[in-house]
């Protein structure tokens, strides 16, 4: 990305090893997000040798087993739900993250100085997020965590002898079955990948944003969205939703077997439910407070401009209106616009007033709690079967 930069076109998805390699394969089409073929050779990557390595072994649905891989909840939600979740967020992320930078550039937030510099920091997101060196690390931590399960297969088990679809019981222990050596070297490495990945370009997207926050941005206090003409980066959050969506999906599927086969409660997975929420919420906004010290630069300053322009205003009307003795000052008003002028400055110095310290909002804070809530709902038919909640429903009601 030199020269002219098309901004149309950037991706934030696209770049690294990892990416190259599916066009070296041509599962990814260049130029194109090619997602229904990625989902189909992920999946067919992913799950199903799990399935049909567990039917060829007789773990399918073998009763000898306490967790027969059909009634295992983990392999289905992993690869049918979340690894399409993450593939499929491509699309959501670029376009919105396409939208804001163009948004920025356009704006004249940036001001007249700093074009050069903006651009500059658009082709080394741009350089950062084609770099092979960070696929190779990622790779490494995938298939260290490999490692580190092989050392210990017995915490395959979900309890002290509990056996289950991925391991035998062996003379020496719990021993790897052909689907448990598949799920260790192939599925789950190839999730951990594309989530890891996920992780480093919204570290890219964080880097970006602070070094345009150590721009003299050019912010108007006056701006409706309440955060001088940052509102746009809004968007951010609901870039990254759906990765800390899939995140949480994999926590709750964890949660769920905690209670189904250990003596958790739906109660006690409460404070661990309610602290990924908070975390996922401030890790996501945490980019916005890079904004703070302009935007409360600009409050400051609005606040004097305006204040002092409201002081002379309400001078002139006073003086125009303010005799008591004039009688006919009610009649005259009234054909007039001085009264419409005052009403209008009072709205214009309350945005002023109430511009924010980030390009946050109450309603956006609101809105993700609910998402990321989410994935945890299923974590009720745990304790209570769905004809218990209906009833339960109907009893309230009636």
């Amino acid at each position: 990305m030199q020269g002219n930069i098309d901004y149309n076109s950037f991706r934030l998805s696209s770049g690294g090893l990892f990416h190259s390699l599916l066009q070296r394969l041509h599962i990814q089409q260049p130029g194109r997000y090619s997602l229904r073929r990625r989902n189909v050779v992920l999946i067919i990557l992913c799950w199903l040798p799990l399935l049909l390595l567990s039917m060829i072994e007789g773990n399918l649905f073998n009763a000898a087993i306490e967790l027969p891989f059909v009634y295992d909840p983990t392999p289905y939600i992993r690869y049918l739900v979340v690894l399409p979740m993450l593939v499929n967020a491509d699309l959501i992320v670029d376009k919105l993250i396409t939208s804001m930078l163009q948004s920025l550039r356009a704006s004249g937030i940036l001001g007249d100085d700093n074009e050069g510099l903006y651009r500059q920091y658009v082709e080394k997101l741009s350089h950062r997020k084609d770099s092979a060196i960070a696929d190779i690390i990622i790779i490494v931590i995938s298939y260290g965590m490999v490692l580190v399960l092989l050392a210990n297969v017995d915490q395959l088990a979900v309890g002290t002898g509990f056996s289950n679809w991925m391991t035998n019981e062996g003379g020496n222990g719990p021993e790897l079955t052909a689907a448990g050596w598949w799920l260790l070297l192939v599925s789950s490495p190839v999730l951990q990948i594309i989530m890891y990945r996920w992780f480093w370009r919204f570290y890219l997207w964080c880097e970006f944003l602070f070094r345009v926050s150590r721009l003299k941005l050019v912010l108007q206090p006056t701006h409706p969205d309440l955060a001088g003409g940052l509102g746009i980066l809004r968007n951010s959050e609901s870039a990254f939703i759906l990765i800390a969506l899939a995140f949480g999906a994999l926590l709750s599927v964890g949660l769920a077997e905690d209670i189904m086969h250990t003596d958790t409660t739906l109660k006690q997975t409460v404070p661990a439910i309610a602290t990924y929420i908070i975390l996922a919420i401030i890790i996501m906004s945490l980019p916005m407070t890079f904004f703070t010290r302009q935007l409360l630069e600009a409050r400051r300053w609005g606040r004097v401009v305006y204040g002092d322009l409201g002081y002379r205003l309400s001078k002139a009307f006073d003086k125009k209106w303010g005799d008591p003795l004039d009688q006919s000052s009610g009649v005259e008003l009234l054909k007039t616009a001085d009264s419409s002028t005052v009403c209008d400055y009072a709205d214009i110095y309350d945005v002023v007033n109430n511009m924010r310290f980030a390009p946050l909002s109450l309603k956006g804070y609101i809105r993700q709690v609910i998402m990321l809530a989410f994935p945890f709902v299923p974590l009720i038919l745990t304790e209570y079967s769905l004809q218990d909640i209906v009833k339960r429903i109907l009893t309230t009601v009636v």
